[in-house]
């Protein structure tokens, strides 16, 4: 019987030991998480109620010319690969905003050519037709040249004034719509 009683009371012993250093543990984090949390508390009053900083002095002469000459020659350092990227960049948006103006030129190019084809006959209507000899084949396609030959000097004039202006137009024949 003292055996079960020794027994029990030792397995009381273990349990009791085991809640004390369960409480112990829970005790512990707990003063833990409020210690944390009083020092942050205290790190931002004192952040609020700050002097501010003071230089210490040195025992020799600065220069601080010189200091800060070297930390912008090493920010100009640091930087210049991104400046060069960003010079790059630069570069390629103007060219695609020059062909984009050449494009639209074309375009109104192109539409103008139009104008003057709807126009062109009429313009020619009033004149009376006179009775044309007749001629070999080989005059007949000279003939038709030489009329087709007015329109394209209009449209090189036009081209001219345009470059004129700075834009620099290239000469096809592929964009008329």
């Amino acid at each position: 019987m003292n055996f079960i009683f020794g027994i029990i009371l030792l397995a009381m012993f273990i349990l009791a030991l085991r809640v004390i250093w369960a409480t112990a543990l829970q005790l512990l984090g707990a003063l833990k998480h409020a210690s944390q949390t009083f020092h942050s508390h205290r790190a931002k009053r004192l952040a609020r109620n700050r002097l501010p900083v003071i230089l210490p002095q040195f025992r020799h002469e600065v220069d601080w010319l010189a200091m800060s000459d070297s930390v912008r020659q090493e920010i100009q350092t640091r930087n210049h690969g991104v400046n060069r990227e960003a010079v790059r960049l630069e570069a390629q948006l103007q060219a695609k905003l020059k062909t984009i103006e050449i494009y639209e030129a074309n375009i109104q190019i192109a539409k103008l050519e139009r104008e003057l084809l709807k126009i062109k006959p009429v313009i020619d209507s009033p004149e009376p037709e006179m009775k044309k000899p007749r001629r070999s084949k080989k005059q007949s396609v000279a003939v038709t040249d030489a009329a087709t030959q007015k329109i394209p000097h209009q449209v090189s004039q036009l081209r001219a004034a345009l470059k004129g202006n700075g834009l620099s137009v290239p000469v096809s024949e592929s964009v008329r719509h």
